[in-house]
This record gives C-alpha cells, structure tokens and sequence, in this order.
C-alpha cells in the first residue's frame, strides 16, 4: 500500500487579516523543480494559503527514493494585486529598503527554522542582462558578481567563448553613464549580487544589486521568487512547516469635511472624536484610541478636492499612524457644537479605502 509523508509546507500569513490567514499569494514551480518533484515521486499539492509537498514514503516513514540536497523554485503571483500592494508594508528594515513599483520580493529558508526570510530584489533576470547606471563622481569603477558561494563569478566572454575573468573595469559613456551586458548564461538559477566599486577596488561598494537569475521567471509577470534549500534526508519524513509573514501598512488619515449646507462654520465648531473603547482590554486591540486636530485647508494643499468642491472645508487629521485591518474602526464621530450643544452628525464615520491612499496618507472625503 502507497504511503506518504509531508515533507514541507508554506503558509502565508497576513496581520491584516482577523485570522492571519492570507490567500492573496499564489505558489508556482519552475519546470526544473517540477521535473525534480516528478523524480523524486514528489507531490506538490496548494491549497489557499499556500502548499505541501508531499514524499512517497516507505514502512520506515522514510522516503521511498533518498533525498538529496535539493533546491525547489517557485514564482510567486498576486490574485488581486492592487489590495495587497495596498495593504501590505513590503520594505525591508535591515537594511532599510524602499519596495518600489519595479522591484520583486525574493523569500528563502534559513535552515529549517519555520520563518522564511525576507528581502527586496531589483530584478529577475534571463542569461542576458543589460546594466546601466549614473555616478556622477566617477569615471571608472570596478564591478563583480557574487553568490553566496563564491565571489568574482565569470559574466564575461571573448570572441572564441573564452572566459574573461572578474573583476571587470568600466569606463563612463560618453552620454555620462556605465553599462555592462552581463553574460550570466553559465550560472545556475540562484540569487546574485552585483557589486560597484571605484577604480581601485576600494572601500564600501558605491552600488549594490540584487537579482534573481532565471530564464523562465524572467519571462513571467512574477511579485517574485521563493528559493527553497532543503536539506538530505534518508530518516523517517517529518514535515517542516515554513511560514511568510506579511504586515500591515498603516497611513495617516485626513477627513476633508465639505460644507455643502452653505451654513457659515465660524458660527459653531466641528469636531472629529474617538468614542471607541480601542486602546483598552474592552476595545480592538489593533486600533487605538485617536484623536483628530482640525484646521481650515492650508493653502499648500494639494488635494484636488480643494479645486473640484466650491465650498468651504475643514480638514481633520490623525494624531498618529492607523493601521489597515479587516475589522472596519468605528466610534469616529463627527459633531457639531454650537454653544452649549453638540449635535453628532455621523456616528461612525467610514474608513479609509486601501487601494485609495495617497502615499503616507488615507483622504476620506465627508459632505455635511
């Protein structure tokens, strides 16, 4: 009787979501990890938040063919992209990088400890790959390309296919720039680093770049790659279960309140309060209590609302941060207070939505 065994799993977990459990990534193997599956009488089975590979094992629990050493590659896809791009903080802390439009997200294990690390690459690249740059200081400099492994790797030829060896001195252009066509047509698909140095090899690299080589991802509109490195096995299959965690972002949130009452504000105060119990044991433990300090629209604001709405506006905005959650905030309530009396006008007022933000900030737009 056929028998199998669980030999790693990925789950993709998301404080964004009241159960952490995050179905926005989709998982697929590259045709040389498939062939190795398929080898190997490997299953690989997804389900919503990630997926299994299973082993055929025998009595012992043990796989059925040895396990070697072996590297699995997977690119990642986004099912609905503008939300999770919207929801999630993608940069990189240590050391601080920003993840712009054209960047990928590259995740591989550290051992077996279950937390995949993460990190920011500039690009999934073929053989082939055209670099340019600008650096105004110099008018030479020295570049490599290193793996893990090994340092000053051959990405260079000359005309009978000999090897032209590293480190490699570049010029400046004419137009002010450097560019190298890398030949990285001998190199296994991995993660490589190309290091930019001055003339004489010295110091700090003045530039870095991270990429993931492989032809077939390369041709893929991928978020990025999942390197996977799991080590031999000829003991009985206990499965190790690896996890991707995604934060939330947070914005600072600005209500433009819009006056279309025609009703001259200076005759009572408007006013944004917190009446949640957030930021006590009875309240959402995500959110906080939040106040809201509200002004006239300064003159530099740029919001176009500010053009498109001839009425008069007051802006309120957060104390600090808010964070995106899937439980909507509720408690912020607009009112009104003319002498003695306060009128609440919107009891819980909306939340911001995601895909709308404006860089740092969430503009939440409200008609009186």
């Amino acid at each position: 009787m056929t028998a199998y065994s669980k030999l790693f799993s990925v789950n993709v977990r998301h404080n964004y979501y009241e159960d952490y459990l995050c179905e926005d990534l989709s998982f697929v193997p590259t045709q040389n990890s498939s062939s190795i599956m398929r080898n190997q009488r490997l299953l690989y089975k997804a389900f919503a938040t990630g997926f299994s590979l299973i082993c055929e094992v025998n009595s012992e629990k043990k796989p059925l063919i040895k396990l070697s050493e072996t590297k699995f590659q997977f690119g990642i896809s986004l099912k609905l992209a503008a939300k999770f791009m919207a929801i999630t903080n993608l940069n990189e802390t240590t050391p601080a990088k920003e993840f712009l439009s054209n960047k990928k997200i590259y995740l591989t294990n550290v051992g077996l400890n279950p937390d995949l690390k993460y990190s920011i690459i500039d690009a999934v690249v073929g053989d082939l790959m055209s670099l340019n740059f600008s650096l105004a200081a110099n008018s030479e400099i020295t570049l490599r390309v290193n793996s893990l492994e090994k340092n000053n790797l051959v990405i260079a030829y000359d005309t009978n296919g000999g090897p032209i060896p590293s480190p490699y001195k570049i010029k400046k252009s004419d137009d002010g720039t450097f560019s190298k066509l890398l030949d990285l047509s001998k190199l296994t698909d991995g993660l490589y680093a190309i290091s930019i140095k001055n003339a004489a090899d010295t110091g700090n690299d003045l530039l870095s770049f991270k990429i993931f080589k492989s032809n077939e991802l390369s041709a893929q509109p991928n978020f990025g790659v999942l390197d996977i490195k799991i080590p031999a096995l000829d003991a009985a299959a206990v499965e190790t279960k690896f996890s991707i965690n995604f934060l939330r972002k947070e914005t600072t949130w600005k209500y433009y309140v819009i006056n279309q009452s025609g009703i001259d504000l200076d005759d009572f105060g408007l006013f944004v309060n917190d009446k949640s119990a957030d930021g006590s044991a009875s309240g959402n433990p995500v959110y906080s209590n939040y106040t809201f300090a509200g002004i006239p629209v300064p003159a530099d604001d740029t919001d176009p609302i500010n053009k498109i709405a001839d009425a008069e506006i007051v802006l309120f905005t957060s104390n600090v941060k808010i964070p995106f959650f899937q439980k909507v905030k509720t408690g912020l309530e607009l009112s009104k207070k003319d002498g003695p009396t306060e009128v609440v006008l919107s009891k819980n007022l909306p939340n911001p939505t995601a895909e709308k933000q404006a860089g740092e900030e969430s503009r939440i737009y409200i008609y009186v």
